[in-house]
């Protein structure tokens, strides 16, 4: 099910690797994160490549290289980032874009370790609808509740779009943050996805980006398919403007890798995982082909 990402033809140009993660360890609500990598891999074939439009052709601009699902050990997150950071030695970070399918969100952090040594002035995108600062949860501090405090922990920048559900302590920590290290636009409040774009832009400057996703940072009626939906969310419309904005004419930060994560599928639907391939679709093509 692994074996082709898209259906593109032959390989141009930049290669792309298409990394699953089928875990599903500190899950706090809905299950069957485990399943999502296999979900979008079979929509990403059902998916024109074509963006009609940007008047883009994924297929011109980029391939896929498949790679075999990490085999999530016993044990925890711990010892899974340990399995995750041993495969991740086999690339460079300074050249090797990795797209990750998760799983839940506590698999990216040793994406993060990964690009930030490579990249010492990494800034992460996060995209999400809840803000992920948790020191601990469930009794882990790797729980997919804390993987931002990890990235903060490992002194990467952060902007946050679709923020709309966090505890008080995590409140306080975001207030407690430099500005010029923690950006937040709120669901609540969201911009217009051009001043969004030009809010980020201002942030990253010439750095680069990691882009984490997570799924339920899109309102429900777009990716019902999570196991943790928050009312309020990111409209597909604006989402898939942002990303416009967000390259257009050439402007906007480098893209070193990212990571889709909390897809569960929805028994006998196809609506969640198609609107996330679609995502990723117009991210990808709005990076490489605005330049």
């Amino acid at each position: 099910m692994y074996d082709e990402f898209f259906d593109l033809g032959p390989a141009q140009g930049r290669n792309i690797f298409v990394l699953p993660v089928p875990y599903e360890g500190t899950v706090s609500y809905g299950t069957g994160t485990r399943l999502g990598p296999e979900a979008l891999f079979r929509a990403s074939v059902q998916i024109e490549s074509y963006d009609a439009e940007l008047d883009l052709d994924l297929t011109d601009l980029a391939h896929f290289t498949p790679l075999a699902p990490v085999d999530p050990p016993k044990g925890g997150p711990e010892a899974l980032h340990g399995v995750m950071r041993r495969r991740l030695e086999e690339f460079d970070a300074r050249r090797d874009f990795i797209l990750t399918l998760g799983g839940e969100h506590s698999i990216p952090l040793p994406l993060f370790e990964f690009y930030k040594a490579a990249h010492p002035d990494l800034v992460i995108l996060h995209v999400d609808a809840h803000a992920d600062l948790r020191e601990s949860y469930g009794d882990t501090p790797y729980s997919h509740a804390c993987i931002m405090a990890r990235a903060r922990q490992l002194s990467i920048p952060l902007v946050q779009l679709g923020i709309r559900s966090l505890c008080r302590d995590q409140r306080d920590f975001m207030r407690a943050q430099p500005k010029s290290e923690l950006m937040t636009m709120f669901a609540w409040d969201l911009p217009s996805p051009c001043e969004a774009a030009e809010r980020v832009r201002a942030f990253v400057g010439e750095r680069p980006i990691y882009l984490s996703f997570d799924v339920d940072g899109m309102d429900p009626s777009v990716i019902p398919g999570t196991g943790t939906p928050e009312p309020g969310g990111i409209a597909y419309a604006w989402m898939s403007r942002f990303w416009k904005e967000l390259w257009l004419d050439g402007m906007g930060p480098r893209l070193v890798g990212m990571d889709m994560v909390e897809l569960s599928p929805v028994h006998g639907s196809q609506v969640s995982e198609t609107a996330a391939v679609k995502l990723i679709q117009r991210i990808l093509v709005s990076w490489l082909g605005q330049g």
